[in-house]
């Protein structure tokens, strides 16, 4: 990468606020930011970068920035490291758009609702390319009766409000067709057991007016049985509706994509 690249610039700056950060504390940095798990990102970085480039898709300047939260604050609201770094969480939708919405780059503006924002890669993406973004996630109370999400602090920065979403609450609070495409990205494990997942995934279906987009995490808990139930659920949404799938470049989980008729 040429120094004045601006991924090589944005990897620097992460590299200098982390180092900055671990003179400071360096116990925290010892706990939650070793050298060690920061080299697991960065080399996950630049695997992205290089799929983005062979691939001959453009890579945003605007995209490739740190949060402006400094890091111990961002280790203060418990985000997990892996989502502190903000040109991660866009590259890796980046890439996963690609794959599965390419369509986003050059499309009109599309109403988009992303279930289960975490780090906000999603708004960042699709943002940056004219899309209005609705972002959801879900917010635990804790024993002081606030209800709390670790997110919180990158949602404030990106400017959207994030309300409280448990996707094992159904009927959800949607209008029918109120948003063009609906995203539910390494969740739907969390909106509950396999057997549910139909429900839930009808739910998208009738909120979302073109397509619905899936990344699966491994069912909970994980096992034979539960893997084969999860295949078999895969397998009766590409039988019943016009899908496409993919692999995530950066996680080597399953996408689906699911068209509306």
């Amino acid at each position: 990468m040429k120094i004045h690249d601006p991924v090589a610039v944005y990897v620097a700056a992460e590299e200098a606020a982390y180092d900055a950060a671990a003179r400071e504390r360096p116990h925290v940095a010892r706990r939650q930011f070793p050298k060690g798990k920061q080299r697991i990102w960065h080399r996950r970085i630049e695997r992205l970068i290089d799929w983005h480039r062979e691939g001959g898709f453009d890579l945003p300047a605007a995209l490739m920035r740190p949060y402006a939260l400094p890091v111990m604050a961002r280790v203060s609201h418990r985000i997990p490291l892996k989502y502190q770094y903000r040109g991660l969480n866009a590259l890796r939708e980046l890439a996963r758009a690609h794959v599965m919405f390419p369509e986003i780059t050059t499309s009109a503006p599309l109403s988009v609702l992303d279930l289960s924002a975490g780090g906000c890669g999603v708004a960042d993406v699709y943002g940056h390319y004219g899309h209005r973004v609705t972002i959801r996630d879900y917010f635990a109370t804790g024993p002081d009766g606030v209800a709390r999400n670790p997110y919180e602090a990158i949602h404030r920065e990106v400017g959207l409000d994030c309300a409280h979403f448990d996707g094992r609450a159904r009927p959800y609070g949607f209008d029918s067709g109120g948003f063009d495409l609906v995203l539910c990205h390494q969740a739907l494990d969390a909106y509950g057991p396999v057997a549910s997942w139909p429900e839930a995934v009808a739910e998208m279906l009738r909120i979302a007016r073109h397509a619905v987009g899936l990344v699966f995490n491994p069912p909970a808990p994980r096992n034979p049985e539960t893997e084969a139930e999860a295949a078999a659920f895969v397998e009766t949404l590409r039988v019943q509706h016009q899908t496409r799938t993919g692999i995530c470049p950066e996680t080597g989980l399953l996408m689906l994509r699911i068209d509306r008729g």
